[in-house]
């Protein structure tokens, strides 16, 4: 039993990009034998705060609006990508999701409060059910 693996790298510049290459993952089942059992989406936080360099704290409504698009398009494309997978008897198992998000807390230089609350990831928890934290071990 021989099960070709592919990996697929795309490196979006702006939400927008990421936007269109999510959503058009609902439609390579379609073209693809194999639907991706696995989504990563590497540094989030650089899609989700463009414009707010060196404006005043807090979540502006552009951003909550865009960080509730991206994690809604991509929670139904997961589920999605796993009923696909289920139809067609994958052995894989359902579709993953992984996500980096780097809270403006935790950034260089100085780190401030880890344990703040994040305007953005308030709104990322709503969708995602798992956050895992990096956190500093003191000896």
């Amino acid at each position: 039993m021989s099960q070709t693996s592919k990996i697929r790298f795309s490196y979006p510049r702006t939400l927008e990009e990421l936007l269109l290459q999510v959503a058009s993952l609902h439609e390579s089942p379609h073209i693809s034998p194999t639907p991706p059992s696995l989504i990563i989406v590497d540094r989030l936080e650089s899609f989700l705060r463009g414009s707010r360099a060196g404006s005043d704290s807090g979540l502006h409504p552009g951003e909550q609006s865009s960080t509730a698009h991206i994690s809604a398009l991509l929670s139904d494309t997961t589920a999605f990508l796993s009923h696909v997978l289920e139809q067609r008897g994958s052995s894989s198992g359902p579709c993953r999701l992984i996500a980096s998000y780097l809270s403006e807390e935790d950034a260089p230089p100085g780190g401030g409060n880890a344990y703040a609350s994040d305007p953005i990831l308030d709104v990322l928890d709503r969708y995602f059910q798992v956050r895992c934290c990096r956190c500093p071990v003191t000896v």
